[in-house]
């Protein structure tokens, strides 16, 4: 493992790919956040499945879980004790950011494009719109049908443009794109994950020193965007992160913790420095694949390398019972 100081000062840089996805329940959860173990003392640490580059983590409504990495998408099906990763792209690409609407997966890819499939039995994704980005990154639907994604913090092969881009899809066919607009950039200037509660976005962005924060932006009635300001800084640099109730649930990806961070944005819990590898997003559980005090985590590992035991693989983090 890399030393601390050598993460902080290149983790930035491994962030590029890092992603972000949207939670159809907007935080939902049914464990009060305080009772969630977030830290090595009460919880163990379970590797589920091997997902190459593991990036996002989505639940839908009836508990279905998808995973985005480095060359797939993936649903986690279980089968007793044991979990399985299904590929839904009959290919390979870098995938990132996930989101759900309208009965149709949504998902983010290194190569510019915006790929979709119904929620069938078995989703098969294909590409349905070039965003024309070179860093389409985290992914969520809107409270009006549409969908918001970040492009940044880095690309590999452009120079940063971070913003957040709204797309509009047909209402009569969800696999068709009808408008794409900046629709804000405010103060980002690393942005990487993005989540929704009603018509608030939060997103995570490495700010000004390789600072972390999450930033909230409203969606006003009329559709525009509304900066609502900084909601918690920390000295860490964030991946993704989730919404527990009124909670975050954080990734700091170049310290491998994941953390809770309180309603005012302060730590509340956190796992041990460098405990996972390369953390790059965190969620609770749903039934009927998990327990709700059961925390996933996707370790992502050295960028680009979708081979070795370092990261590369789908976890929990379940309490101590």
């Amino acid at each position: 493992m890399r030393a601390v100081a050598a993460l902080a000062i290149g983790g930035w840089l491994l962030a590029a790919c890092g992603g972000g996805g949207g939670s159809p329940d907007g935080g939902t959860i049914t464990v009060p956040p305080a009772q969630l173990c977030v830290r090595d003392d009460c919880a163990t640490r379970t590797v589920l499945a091997t997902i190459p580059d593991a990036e996002n983590i989505l639940f839908a409504t009836d508990g279905r879980l998808f995973v985005s990495g480095g060359t797939n998408v993936y649903e986690i099906r279980r089968n007793g004790s044991d979990y399985s990763a299904t590929p839904l792209f009959d290919g390979s690409a870098n995938f990132t950011g996930l989101a759900i609407r309208a009965g149709t997966l949504y998902a983010n890819s290194f190569d510019g494009q915006l790929y979709a499939a119904a929620l069938s039995a078995a989703p098969q994704l294909a590409p349905i719109h070039d965003l024309g980005l070179a860093a389409p990154n985290g992914l969520v639907d809107g409270p009006d049908g549409e969908l918001y994604l970040v492009n940044g913090p880095l690309a590999t092969n452009a120079l940063p443009d971070p913003k957040i881009v709204r797309v509009r899809l047909n209402p009569a066919d969800p696999l068709e794109v009808i408008e794409q607009v900046d629709w804000y950039t405010g103060t980002l200037l690393g942005p990487n994950g993005l989540q929704r509660q009603d018509r608030r976005l939060y997103v995570s962005n490495t700010g000004l020193g390789g600072l972390g924060e999450i930033q909230a932006v409203d969606i006003a009635a009329d559709g525009s965007a509304v900066g609502a300001g900084t909601v918690a800084r920390f000295d860490h640099i964030p991946d993704d992160f989730s919404l527990a109730g009124d909670h975050f649930l954080v990734s700091w990806f170049a310290d491998g913790q994941v953390a809770l961070l309180g309603p005012d944005g302060a730590e509340r819990q956190s796992t041990g420095l460098q405990g996972l590898s390369f953390p790059s997003q965190v969620r609770v559980g749903r039934p009927p694949l998990f327990a709700p005090d059961e925390i996933l985590v996707t370790e992502k590992g050295l960028i680009g390398d979708n081979d070795s035991a370092i990261g590369n693989v789908l976890s929990v983090l379940r309490p101590n019972r």
